[in-house]
């Protein structure tokens, strides 16, 4: 009986922890968007161009929205 209780709350955890992971990354790619006046959608495409620099800044917020996207599609997948 304990060991389920462990597993649900090990699950509801898990799920709170990646429901506050992509609050905060929205929080982000809305600050980088705003910024950039630029959907996150873009910004790949944009730096392969050429018409957007690699800085650390660029590469935070690629690295952001490919996590954002990942965790929306594990989500997807799950319900």
């Amino acid at each position: 009986m304990a060991v389920e209780r462990l597993t649900w709350s090990n699950a509801l955890l898990l799920q709170q922890n990646t429901d506050r992971l992509l609050r905060d990354l929205r929080d982000k790619l809305g600050r980088y968007e705003a910024r950039y006046e630029m959907a996150s959608s873009r910004v790949e495409e944009e730096l392969t161009a050429g018409r957007l620099r690699e800085t650390t800044e660029i590469c935070d917020w690629l690295m952001a929205f490919r996590t954002h996207r990942l965790l929306e599609d594990e989500r997807q997948a799950r319900t």
